[in-house]
């Protein structure tokens, strides 16, 4: 799929048929976030894959609103960093935030639909907490979003998009 027809067409897919992902597509998924640019070249980045019914029912259960469908996801991707691989803590969120929209372009163009769940606030830390402990966190790593993936089992309208002319400023605002 060309590059801009994949970004442009891209959209969360909340709906999968119960069809297993192949392990060589999921290292494909994992080689695209590898591949994301970072700070200092740092690739703090951790991914663990999920496809337990329990560990997503756990999952599910702490992210309770509106994420419900991740019960039913063939594949859950918890997109995370490790403290100790950083070279700039400023820059950890924003290096796994380019290496998820890699996986998320790449699902696409794969024919995979795919989700970004996000809600990981430092506001909220009883959340971050239940998420670690789903997942077996070390102290060292932390969670960014989780992704959900599948075969899609919908086809979600056209989203609205902001007129160019509100979003694009030329020299200064």
């Amino acid at each position: 799929m060309d590059a801009l027809k994949c970004i442009n067409t891209r959209r969360s897919i909340r709906k999968y048929k119960a069809r297993k992902i192949p392990a060589d597509i999921v290292k494909k998924l994992i080689v695209a976030g590898m591949n994301a640019p970072s700070s200092f070249n740092s690739q703090p980045w951790v991914f663990i894959t999920v496809t337990k019914k329990d560990t997503m029912n756990k999952i599910a259960s702490v992210k309770s609103q509106r994420s419900q469908f991740l019960k039913t996801a063939p594949l859950l991707i918890a997109c995370c960093y490790d403290e100790s691989r950083s070279k700039s803590p400023a820059h950890d969120l924003e290096n796994v935030a380019v290496a998820v929209e890699n996986i998320l372009l790449a699902a696409h163009a794969l024919g995979l639909g795919a989700c970004y769940i996000g809600g990981f606030d430092p506001k909220f830390p009883d959340i971050e907490k239940s998420m670690s402990k789903a997942l077996k966190l070390p102290k060292k790593i932390k969670i960014v979003c989780l992704i959900s993936l599948g075969y899609p089992d919908e086809s979600p309208k056209s989203k609205t998009m902001r007129k160019i002319s509100e979003v694009l400023r030329k020299e200064h605002y």
